[in-house]
Protein backbone atom coordinates (compact mmCIF):
# COMPACT_ATOMS: atom_id res chain seq x y z
CA UNK A 1 0.00 0.00 0.00
CA UNK A 2 2.73 2.42 0.54
CA UNK A 3 4.25 1.53 -3.19
CA UNK A 4 0.11 2.89 -4.52
CA UNK A 5 -0.93 -1.02 -4.77
CA UNK A 6 -4.69 -1.56 -3.90
CA UNK A 7 -5.77 -3.73 -0.59
CA UNK A 8 -6.96 -6.95 -1.59
CA UNK A 9 -10.38 -8.26 -0.38
CA UNK A 10 -12.57 -11.15 -1.07
CA UNK A 11 -15.88 -9.88 -2.01
CA UNK A 12 -16.96 -6.26 -1.18
CA UNK A 13 -14.59 -6.88 2.09
CA UNK A 14 -17.65 -6.92 4.25
CA UNK A 15 -17.74 -10.86 4.49
CA UNK A 16 -16.23 -11.32 7.72
CA UNK A 17 -15.17 -9.67 10.42
CA UNK A 18 -13.48 -10.39 13.60
CA UNK A 19 -11.75 -8.89 16.93
CA UNK A 20 -8.05 -9.01 16.25
CA UNK A 21 -5.87 -9.89 19.52
CA UNK A 22 -2.25 -9.31 19.96
CA UNK A 23 0.28 -11.61 20.53
CA UNK A 24 1.20 -9.94 24.08
CA UNK A 25 -2.49 -9.96 24.72
CA UNK A 26 -3.31 -13.70 23.71
CA UNK A 27 -0.43 -14.42 25.62
CA UNK A 28 -1.21 -12.69 28.91
CA UNK A 29 -4.68 -14.21 28.13
CA UNK A 30 -3.58 -17.79 27.91
CA UNK A 31 -1.37 -17.80 31.07
CA UNK A 32 -3.90 -16.76 33.08
CA UNK A 33 -5.92 -19.53 31.94
CA UNK A 34 -3.15 -21.55 33.49
CA UNK A 35 -4.32 -20.32 37.10
CA UNK A 36 -8.16 -19.47 36.88
CA UNK A 37 -9.99 -22.87 37.06
CA UNK A 38 -13.16 -21.57 35.46
CA UNK A 39 -11.17 -21.82 32.42
CA UNK A 40 -9.81 -25.34 32.43
CA UNK A 41 -11.56 -28.02 30.14
CA UNK A 42 -13.71 -25.45 28.58
CA UNK A 43 -13.90 -24.03 24.93
CA UNK A 44 -13.10 -20.38 25.36
CA UNK A 45 -14.37 -17.86 22.63
CA UNK A 46 -11.91 -15.06 22.53
CA UNK A 47 -11.59 -11.91 21.04
CA UNK A 48 -9.12 -8.76 20.99
CA UNK A 49 -9.90 -5.29 22.55
CA UNK A 50 -13.02 -2.62 20.99
CA UNK A 51 -15.34 -3.99 18.08
CA UNK A 52 -15.58 -6.09 15.24
CA UNK A 53 -13.81 -4.99 12.63
CA UNK A 54 -14.03 -5.95 8.45
CA UNK A 55 -10.99 -6.20 6.29
CA UNK A 56 -12.40 -3.15 4.15
CA UNK A 57 -12.20 -1.43 7.71
CA UNK A 58 -9.00 -2.72 7.93
CA UNK A 59 -8.21 -1.24 4.74
CA UNK A 60 -9.59 1.55 5.41
CA UNK A 61 -7.76 2.75 8.21
CA UNK A 62 -4.41 1.54 6.71
CA UNK A 63 -4.85 3.82 3.55
CA UNK A 64 -6.08 7.08 6.38
CA UNK A 65 -2.93 6.51 8.31
CA UNK A 66 -0.92 6.81 4.88
CA UNK A 67 -2.47 9.45 3.71
CA UNK A 68 -3.91 7.85 0.61
CA UNK A 69 -7.24 7.61 -1.28
CA UNK A 70 -8.39 3.56 -0.58
CA UNK A 71 -7.91 1.87 -3.65
CA UNK A 72 -9.19 -1.96 -3.06
CA UNK A 73 -8.99 -5.07 -5.35
CA UNK A 74 -11.96 -7.31 -5.17
CA UNK A 75 -11.49 -10.78 -5.70
CA UNK A 76 -14.43 -13.50 -6.25
CA UNK A 77 -14.73 -16.27 -3.33
CA UNK A 78 -15.00 -18.28 -6.80
CA UNK A 79 -11.88 -17.40 -7.81
CA UNK A 80 -10.63 -19.43 -4.87
CA UNK A 81 -12.99 -22.63 -5.53
CA UNK A 82 -11.66 -22.52 -8.79
CA UNK A 83 -7.64 -22.48 -7.55
CA UNK A 84 -8.56 -25.32 -5.07
CA UNK A 85 -10.07 -27.14 -7.53
CA UNK A 86 -7.23 -26.68 -10.21
CA UNK A 87 -4.76 -27.75 -7.77
CA UNK A 88 -6.48 -30.48 -6.03
CA UNK A 89 -6.81 -31.75 -9.19
CA UNK A 90 -2.95 -31.88 -10.14
CA UNK A 91 -2.34 -32.94 -6.91
CA UNK A 92 -3.11 -36.37 -7.30
CA UNK A 93 -0.37 -36.65 -9.28
CA UNK A 94 2.10 -33.95 -7.83
CA UNK A 95 2.18 -33.46 -3.59
CA UNK A 96 3.57 -30.32 -3.51
CA UNK A 97 0.14 -28.75 -5.17
CA UNK A 98 -2.12 -30.79 -2.83
CA UNK A 99 -0.19 -29.14 -0.03
CA UNK A 100 -0.98 -25.61 -1.93
CA UNK A 101 -4.13 -26.83 -2.65
CA UNK A 102 -4.96 -27.39 1.32
CA UNK A 103 -3.60 -24.14 1.89
CA UNK A 104 -5.51 -22.92 -0.47
CA UNK A 105 -8.64 -24.49 1.14
CA UNK A 106 -7.82 -22.76 4.51
CA UNK A 107 -6.86 -18.93 2.58
CA UNK A 108 -11.17 -19.60 1.45
CA UNK A 109 -12.14 -20.67 5.11
CA UNK A 110 -10.60 -17.41 6.80
CA UNK A 111 -11.90 -15.15 3.72
CA UNK A 112 -15.37 -16.60 4.31
CA UNK A 113 -15.86 -17.49 7.57
CA UNK A 114 -16.08 -14.32 10.54
CA UNK A 115 -13.59 -15.10 13.27
CA UNK A 116 -16.91 -14.42 15.98
CA UNK A 117 -19.08 -16.47 18.29
CA UNK A 118 -21.46 -18.30 16.10
CA UNK A 119 -24.95 -17.70 17.63
CA UNK A 120 -26.39 -21.45 17.25
CA UNK A 121 -29.73 -20.14 18.00
CA UNK A 122 -29.04 -17.77 14.68
CA UNK A 123 -26.72 -19.68 12.78
CA UNK A 124 -24.89 -15.99 12.58
CA UNK A 125 -21.80 -14.92 13.72
CA UNK A 126 -22.28 -12.64 16.88
CA UNK A 127 -19.37 -9.73 17.63
CA UNK A 128 -21.88 -8.88 20.63
CA UNK A 129 -21.39 -12.70 22.00
CA UNK A 130 -17.50 -12.47 21.46
CA UNK A 131 -15.75 -11.52 24.43
CA UNK A 132 -12.73 -9.12 24.11
CA UNK A 133 -10.11 -9.11 26.14
CA UNK A 134 -6.65 -7.28 25.98
CA UNK A 135 -5.57 -3.77 25.42
CA UNK A 136 -3.41 -3.46 22.07
CA UNK A 137 -5.80 -2.61 19.15
CA UNK A 138 -4.79 -3.52 15.42
CA UNK A 139 -5.36 0.11 14.54
CA UNK A 140 -2.43 0.43 17.12
CA UNK A 141 -0.36 -1.56 15.50
CA UNK A 142 -0.95 -0.41 11.93
CA UNK A 143 -0.25 3.45 13.56
CA UNK A 144 3.17 1.84 15.03
CA UNK A 145 4.38 0.45 11.92
CA UNK A 146 3.12 3.46 9.73
CA UNK A 147 5.57 5.38 11.99
CA UNK A 148 8.40 3.35 11.18
CA UNK A 149 8.06 0.16 14.50
CA UNK A 150 9.67 -3.11 12.53
CA UNK A 151 7.05 -5.19 11.91
CA UNK A 152 7.36 -8.59 13.76
CA UNK A 153 9.51 -11.44 11.93
CA UNK A 154 6.40 -13.84 10.90
CA UNK A 155 8.81 -16.88 10.46
CA UNK A 156 6.65 -20.17 9.14
CA UNK A 157 3.65 -18.14 9.33
CA UNK A 158 4.34 -15.65 6.82
CA UNK A 159 2.10 -15.88 3.51
CA UNK A 160 3.47 -13.28 1.23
Amino acid sequence: MKRGRPFLVFGDGTLTACKPISDGDLAEYLTDCLEDDRRWNRVLPIGGPGEAITPRQQGEALFELLGRKPRFRHMPVALLDGIIGALSAVGRVATSLADKAELARIGRYYATESMLVLNPETGRYDAAATPSTGTHTLFDFYKALVAGAAAPELGDHAVF
